[in-house]
């Protein structure tokens, strides 16, 4: 079984995502959509438990090869499963258990509820394709489908301002794509393979020090147009439009799943494929550009899901700020900031759905004093602002407090002191979005509003609880970060583990 569970956990939810179109006209014909609603949770479930089964073998120190018609590599297709894929993989299914769990309530009232559960499955199977993949031919494509999934869903509610969003989104995506296919074609036309392990073999026979001057422009390809894909700055520009527009459902996803298997693809990259300390500076660089830029414009934001946008943008910097630092204190700063970054983005997005969803609009200026008509929202929603903050003794804390010690300890006093720079911006801006929304004169219109249905409710507070126990309890969430450090920096093990010695 657990040589299957790979291909199983890619599989299921793409089949998930062709039955599901089917199984809506049935159960509409027969008033049961609610059942089809099921059957898409039960789909998360269950691809969760496939990467939940693979656990004990990876954490163990094992890689899972998974052969696609018992061809080996480099010639045929592989799955390659070690720590670093199995954290991203972990996050990206639990985040689609709650978000499907979250979109029962919240996405009730739309119509064409059939076409959003199918791109939700099929935007799930993607990130696993993208995760778990050893090649990089369906790593492409699989980006490409999990991309073309989001271009619909940022479009789903089909108003002026969602399209105008989905197709500004497509066209910025798509110059990355085409970048990131001219990187991979050239890398191609040098190593002549696709597979992941054997270009890094190849790569190391050709030598590194220096970069050949191919070896940069491949290098440049694929970065830029990967950064473009998570919204790196100054390739942000998509990113705040697409949150705004996309059901909150959605840009919860988006936050902590699209952009983890982003960031992940980006590590990949720079550690396994060419085995570069020495570009720890571009990515110290590069971080600290995003994490200034997106805090900035944050602070002038007065839609609450556009400055939820840009914090996220600036989160982002953080992750690359500690893995740049190369020390092993950095790199697992950065991942544990990866796994805590993915929790409280989507514990703040399905906060401000919750908001939406009970008054209808995140306009700051038009709210005020919820916090007597949702305390649940107001009290989960101040968790996770504190989370994001780096404020004790929340996970965010745990995380950057890590990455401000690898920052001194490597000689970068400046970045670090930015860093916090950076924290303190993302506090001040996060408590004006509190004192906006659930302090303050309440508008008479808001008198009879609710608080948010139970399984909306539910998501996010388990969100806001993992945000206290990883906070309290910091070397658990580095135990879950480890193994993922030690895959990350042992591009050797992955090669041999992958190639088989060839």
């Amino acid at each position: 079984m657990i040589e299957a569970a790979p291909i199983l956990a890619i599989i299921i939810p793409l089949m998930g995502s062709f039955l599901t179109p089917l199984i809506s006209i049935l159960t509409k014909r027969y008033k049961k959509e609610r059942i089809r609603d099921l059957f898409v949770v039960a789909i998360t479930i269950v691809t969760l438990l496939l990467v939940l089964h693979m656990l004990p073998t990876v954490w163990s120190g094992n890689i899972i090869v998974y052969r696609l018609g018992n061809w080996t590599p480099p010639w045929g297709i592989c799955l390659a499963i070690d720590g670093l894929n199995i954290l991203v993989a972990l996050i990206v299914s639990g985040i689609a258990v709650l978000v499907s769990i979250y979109s029962l309530m919240y996405m009730k009232n739309d119509t064409g509820l059939g076409k959003y559960y199918t791109l939700l499955l099929l935007i799930l199977a993607s990130m696993m394709g993208v995760t778990l993949t050893g090649d990089f031919f369906n790593l492409f494509v699989f980006f490409e489908i999990m991309s073309v999934s989001a271009y619909a869903l940022v479009a789903f509610r089909r108003n002026w301002d969602s399209i105008e969003a989905s197709i500004k989104y497509m066209v910025i995506g798509s110059l990355g794509a085409s970048l990131v296919l001219l990187g991979i074609s050239f890398t191609y036309s040098l190593v002549g393979s696709l597979n992941i392990a054997d270009i890094a073999q190849k790569i190391s026979i050709i030598g590194i020090n220096p970069l050949p001057p191919v070896l940069i422009l491949i290098l440049a390809l694929l970065m830029t147009g990967f950064c473009i894909k998570i919204a790196m700055v100054p390739f942000h520009a998509w990113m705040p439009d697409a949150y705004q527009a996309a059901p909150s459902a959605v840009a919860a996803l988006f936050a902590a799943g699209t952009t983890t298997v982003g960031v992940y693809v980006m590590l990949r990259i720079v550690y396994t494929l060419f085995g570069v300390a020495a570009l720890g500076v571009m990515l110290i660089v590069l971080g600290s550009v995003t994490m200034v830029v997106g805090a900035l414009m944050a602070l002038v934001q007065r839609d609450l899901k556009r400055l939820l946008a840009y914090s996220g943008i600036s989160q982002v910097g953080y992750i690359l700020l500690g893995v740049g630092f190369g020390t092993a204190l950095g790199i697992e700063g950065g991942l544990f900031h990866l796994l805590n970054n993915a929790i409280y983005k989507a514990l703040l997005f399905m906060c401000a759905g919750a908001i939406f969803y009970r008054v209808g609009t995140c306009n700051l200026d038009e709210l005020g004093g919820l916090s007597k008509n949702m305390p649940v929202t107001a009290c989960l929603f101040t968790i996770g602002a504190l989370a994001i903050s780096g404020v004790p003794p929340f996970n965010g804390f745990a995380s950057k407090w890590t990455i401000y010690i690898a920052g001194i300890q490597a000689g970068k006093a400046f970045f670090t002191l930015l860093a916090i720079i950076v924290s303190v911006l993302t506090l001040a801006y996060l408590l004006k979005a509190i004192n906006a929304i659930f302090l303050g004169q309440r508008p008479k219109r808001f008198e009879n509003v609710k608080e948010a249905p139970m399984t909306m409710i539910f998501p996010m507070m388990l969100l806001a609880v993992l945000c206290i126990v990883l906070g309290v309890l910091p070397s658990l969430g580095i135990d879950i970060v480890s193994p993922a450090y030690n895959a990350l920096t042992n591009q050797h093990g992955y090669i041999h583990a992958v190639l088989g010695g060839i």
